[in-house]
């Protein structure tokens, strides 16, 4: 989508996801809370893919299910991961 070459997709993907790798990181060095840094990973992962979703790289290289995991899946699960963490909040403020 960004690049009209899916070799310039595959290291914007592979850049991105690193960079999201990494903030989740150091989230989990402060917080020390291991599911706040994978809600927030899966987050910008997902962030990550959906801003690539329409490139010829999944075309190319035949992953159109990542694509549709992507737009269909990936947010509910985010939406539940992101309400238990609230849960887990509010259980643990109490």
């Amino acid at each position: 989508m960004f690049f009209s070459n899916p070799a310039a997709d595959l290291d914007f993907l592979i850049f991105f996801s690193l960079v999201a790798l990494a903030i989740s990181a150091v989230v989990f060095i402060f917080a020390k809370n291991k599911f706040l840094s994978l809600v927030l990973f899966s987050i910008l992962l997902n962030f990550v893919f959906y801003g690539n979703a329409g490139s010829r790289l999944f075309d190319i290289y035949d992953l159109k299910w990542i694509v549709k995991f992507t737009l269909g899946y990936w947010p509910y699960i985010n939406i539940a991961l992101f309400a238990i963490l609230v849960a887990d909040y509010i259980k643990n403020k109490k």
